[in-house]
């Protein structure tokens, strides 16, 4: 049902909270721009909400046009500063949302018809057991260091066959395992 046309209903200034500002809405220069970032979240989203917002902070005058008040109310939105502080501020909203969310969780699994109940079920039981898997890995290098070997041996055999001498070849490098006492005293 619709509202009957005709006197506006004002809108009510915020009241202090105690709640601890974080880093991001202290460093913000005024008073006005604190109530600007908390003004976003009790303004009715959609056209026209920073305007509120602005207005709600005590941003322009009772003669300020309305495009005075957008012009403001887009500045303040695009303030670096500003927009830390709406950052900061949605990290403090989604986290108090956590009991809604978990009850709407509770909710669904416990209502069998629903749809998504058996995955609501799946989501719980993935972040409260996890599936686990282990895996063990063993290297062995030794059975690769003796194939080299059989193989350098089989190059040997066959530049000998050849007539082939090898000490006239670049030397070729030293694949012998070393321990590491032994790589320490080196």
């Amino acid at each position: 049902m619709k509202r009957p046309k005709g006197k506006r209903r004002e809108l009510a200034p915020l009241e202090n909270i105690d709640a601890r500002d974080g880093p991001a809405m202290k460093a913000l220069p005024t008073d006005r721009h604190r109530a600007f970032v908390r003004a976003l979240y009790t303004v009715r989203p959609g056209h026209g909400a920073r305007v509120k917002a602005a207005k709600i902070a005590g941003f322009g005058c009772p003669t300020s046009s309305a495009q005075s008040m957008a012009t403001i109310a887009s500045r303040l939105s695009h303030d670096e500063r500003v927009l830390a502080a709406i950052a900061e501020e949605d990290q403090k909203f989604i986290r108090s949302s956590a009991p809604r969310a978990m009850g709407a969780l509770s909710r669904l699994i416990e209502n069998p018809n629903s749809k998504d109940h058996a995955r609501g079920i799946a989501m719980v039981l993935d972040r409260t057991m996890p599936v686990e898997t282990v895996v063990n890995v063993r290297r062995d290098v030794t059975p690769a260091f003796k194939a080299t070997a059989d193989v350098l041996a089989r190059i040997a055999d066959l530049a000998a066959r050849a007539g082939i001498d090898l000490s006239k070849l670049p030397p070729m490098i030293d694949v012998t395992p070393v321990s590491k006492s032994e790589r320490a005293a080196s």
